[in-house]
């Protein structure tokens, strides 16, 4: 759910308005000045609160969840669990867009007026810029042209200079008239001991939080995705990037230059040598290298029999 600490939320709106906005049909049997409170995830949805499904492999997740109203595909209707309210609609994504951009029209860090929380032992350079509701443990340093916002941090990091914390994700939904902009609506939360090397971006989540474990260290030039969870004791060097709801376990280690695509989970204790592109899931303490990431002996055994095949005097 939407921090209010973060977000200011307007509402709640009539189900009618709401389907409106969405340019939705309102399943038979609805309630049509039912209220709507918010927006939220699946998971963390309430009987109150909307929420939507782009694609039926989501349709289990939507079985369980407490969610009040959801966006669907008309052919859905058959395949959506019983009770709650069904919009129907062609894009759900894009309906979706549309009806956060109502409840939250301006997520803007100037749109909170909570103030941030210092801890007396922090260490925070002059031209740092920290935003409203923001919280900063015990015993942390905040290097020069930071920038704070939409985040917890927790106590004893090291947050070198240049690095932004809590900016939008990197969301857009393709419409009619082009490109319409998903509403971030998550925080960065920060475990205790991390390190944040220069220059590194940490983007808030879209609609959950992105998630730093206890005890990892970034190297400089770091970018992490909205959404992403990274355990704890996790080493990142520098130039690598986590794309959007990754999920990486403790003790992972991640080379430079490295790439990892969204949706892509990375057991615990797995390593990814330096400028591999890791676009499926690592099993824990697998060891893998190149582009599409493989086990690191095939790596070796592809490029040893290619050099045989290039040899002087050799053909394929």
């Amino acid at each position: 759910m939407p921090d209010p600490r973060f977000f200011r939320r307007s509402g709640p709106f009539p189900l009618a308005e709401v389907a409106r906005r969405a340019g939705a049909e309102i399943g038979s049997g609805a309630d049509a000045s039912l209220l709507v409170s918010d927006v939220a995830s699946l998971a963390a949805a309430g009987p109150r609160d909307l929420s939507y499904v782009s694609d039926p492999a989501w349709l289990p997740a939507l079985a369980t969840s407490k969610c009040g109203v959801c966006l669907v595909k008309r052919g859905m209707a058959a395949s959506a669990p019983a009770g709650g309210v069904l919009l129907f609609v062609d894009n759900p994504r894009l309906a979706f867009a549309l009806v956060a951009a109502m409840f939250y029209p301006d997520t803007s860090p100037g749109a909170s007026t909570v103030p941030f929380k210092v801890a007396d032992s922090a260490r925070i350079h002059p031209s740092a810029v920290i935003g409203p509701g923001v919280e900063i443990g015990e015993n942390v340093s905040i290097g020069a042209n930071c920038t704070l916002t939409h985040c917890v941090i927790g106590a004893r990091c090291t947050i070198h200079p240049g690095v932004q914390i809590g900016q939008d994700g990197f969301g857009f939904v393709p419409g009619p008239t082009g490109l319409m902009k998903m509403p971030q609506l998550g925080r960065v939360i920060i475990g205790t001991d991390v390190e944040i090397g220069a220059n590194c971006c940490i983007d808030r989540g879209a609609l959950e939080d992105t998630e730093i474990g206890d005890g990892t260290k970034f190297d400089n030039l770091v970018q992490v995705g909205h959404n992403a969870r990274i355990g704890r004791h996790c080493v990142f060097v520098a130039q690598s990037g986590v794309a959007g709801s990754c999920t990486i376990g403790d003790g992972v280690l991640v080379g430079g230059q490295v790439a990892i695509s969204d949706h892509v989970t990375v057991g615990a204790g797995a390593q990814i040598a330096g400028q591999s592109g890791v676009v499926r899931d690592v099993a824990p303490k697998e060891v893998v290298m190149g582009t599409p990431a493989r086990p690191i002996r095939q790596f070796w055994r592809e490029i040893a029999a290619l050099s045989r095949l290039t040899k002087r005097g050799k053909s394929p």
